[in-house]
């Protein structure tokens, strides 16, 4: 079993930075576009047999962002 927070951890800066701009224009669009977070979603459904609403991921996204902005 994997958690998303292990997903998003494992990203570069540079990785992270994409997918807070997926993020952001999911909020500004109401469309989240293929990429890292939805790559994050499947792989989590894949390896942990069991589906959850993507929009369960933001929170763990935003944690791994602002604790790797504060070390």
């Amino acid at each position: 079993m994997i958690t998303t927070e292990s997903i998003f951890s494992k990203l570069s800066d540079d990785d992270l930075r994409k997918a807070f701009a997926e993020y952001e224009n999911w909020r500004e669009t109401g469309v989240l576009q293929e990429g890292i977070i939805r790559r994050a979603h499947e792989e989590l459904q894949e390896v942990n047999g069991y589906s959850i609403m993507i929009h369960s991921l933001t929170e763990p996204l935003l944690y791994v962002i602002i604790k790797r902005l504060i070390k």
